[in-house]
């Protein structure tokens, strides 16, 4: 079992789109394994039909009066991103450090804040601390 977070984290990237190392409220964790990948359904109300509905910003492929325009610097989706790659990787902040296993997410087509660490990447998410 483990604890259910949901935070921002910072993400490199290796050549094979895997985490390699992630930064979390200001300590870097190097991934030493990745145990795991699979993708994730979001939850309906993160859709982008839904965000538009809410009166967020999102961007969609063509026009559609329901989805206004993003604002610039504004979080937005690219089409209707409904999945989501999960990595289960055991990380540590050190070599001497005990490793844990942690669940990164990363939403293809969503991005981070303009220019932050990965943006254009994806928004990645500390979804799950593993016991």
């Amino acid at each position: 079992m483990g604890r259910v977070v949901d935070e921002v984290v910072h993400v490199k990237v290796g050549a094979a789109g895997a985490p390699e190392a992630f930064v979390r409220r200001g300590q870097l964790y190097v991934v030493r394994e990745v145990l795991a990948s699979w993708s994730a359904r979001l939850p309906w109300w993160q859709g982008v039909a839904a965000r538009a509905l809410r009166g967020d910003a999102v961007e969609v492929a063509g026009t559609s009066a329901l989805a206004p325009r993003p604002r610039a610097g504004a979080d937005a989706a690219r089409g209707p991103a409904v999945d989501e790659q999960v990595w289960r990787v055991v990380a540590s902040r050190g070599f001497a450090a005990e490793p844990g296993t942690f669940e990164l997410a990363v939403t293809p087509g969503v991005s981070g804040p303009p220019g932050s660490p990965g943006a254009g990447e994806g928004a990645w998410r500390l979804v799950r601390v593993v016991d």
